[in-house]
């Protein structure tokens, strides 16, 4: 995987809407039989965690895309992924049509949690 050369960010608050997201794509994995993977084994210890015990940081890729990189205290463990914020892309569509009453802009993204983070001193 090329490595990205924005810096990370750290999230520091909010640590169990990211969980909550992650929640969701979990189950939207395991409806569709896609559980078999280290990753996804990793992924699903990361969402039962307590958010104390979990560190997580972002690098922006692109306007919707992210390199997500999570690690589970006090595993030194680091296991990376893209996330690509389909709920910021379709309030950007919507908006777009003048639309801002969907309930997709009550809902918590990635990128809103992305404003949230602070740089990072620790290395990915």
């Amino acid at each position: 995987m090329k490595e990205t050369d924005q810096p990370w960010r750290e999230l520091v608050t909010k640590k169990e809407e990211f969980l909550h997201i992650l929640r969701i794509l979990n189950h939207y994995y395991e409806m569709r039989g896609e559980t078999k993977s280290k990753q996804f084994v990793f992924r699903r210890r990361l969402a039962d965690s307590s958010p104390d015990l979990v560190q997580i940081f972002f690098s922006k890729l692109g306007t919707f895309e992210y390199q997500v990189a999570c690690r589970l205290l006090p595993e030194e463990h680091i296991e990376t992924w893209i996330h690509i914020d389909g709920i910021a892309e379709e309030r950007e569509r919507l908006k777009q049509i003048g639309n801002t009453e969907h309930p997709v802009f009550s809902l918590v993204c990635l990128g809103d949690l992305f404003a949230l983070t602070l740089p990072s001193s620790v290395c990915i």
